[in-house]
């Protein structure tokens, strides 16, 4: 026979199954935190940006939180070089993805929008987004490297699991460094803010 339990929620009493090892018996349904965020509350979002490949560092995706209550909180980063050319042969040390925090964006580069992943839901990111090579300032907090392979557009996967959170006016850059002459660098980041 279960233990009857008091339902705080409506007042009712509701039996619960205990087993022979004294464990109650119970059904969950489990999901992501993205994927809750998304169903739940509109907030799961991708943003995607994109820089022509020169002899330099070239940022490639540079994104700020703007919202004064919520955390942005990282999910995926996707990175792709397509067709180097014109550099050193890949892998080289010289060739790499640079990813950081806390540059500020001072001018240039193309406003892209995050995209809502939840097509129901009008909310949109509280962020300022911005790819194609914006001029940054302040002192970079380097994270991580990713080097280049010698499979042209490998897809460089960086699973972060909702550890990289961003707080209000923080920011994450990545760029590609590169001696490469032609090519470009795509990045995606999924995300979603905080609920």
């Amino acid at each position: 026979m279960g233990t009857v339990l008091e339902d705080g929620a409506n007042g009712t009493a509701n039996k619960v199954g205990v087993t022979s090892g004294f464990r109650l018996q119970t059904a969950a349904v489990c999901q992501s935190e993205q994927h809750h965020a998304s169903r739940n509350s509109g907030q799961a979002y991708q943003v995607q940006g994109n820089v022509a490949l020169t002899a330099a560092t070239k940022v490639a995706l540079h994104i700020k939180n703007t919202s004064s209550t919520r955390k942005l909180i990282v999910t995926y980063i996707r990175m792709q070089v397509l067709d180097p050319a014109g550099g050193t042969a890949l892998p080289d040390s010289g060739n790499y993805m640079l990813l950081n925090f806390d540059q500020t964006l001072t001018s240039g580069g193309t406003t892209v929008t995050a995209v809502n992943m939840n097509r129901s839901s009008g909310n949109s990111a509280d962020t300022t987004c911005t790819d194609n090579n914006p001029t940054l300032g302040g002192t970079a907090v380097e994270f991580d490297r990713w080097y280049l392979t010698a499979t042209n557009s490998e897809m460089m996967k960086y699973n972060k699991e909702g550890t990289l959170i961003l707080g209000q006016n923080d920011t994450l850059t990545i760029a590609a460094v590169t001696d490469q002459t032609s090519g470009e660098c795509q990045v995606r980041v999924s995300f979603y803010m905080e609920v």
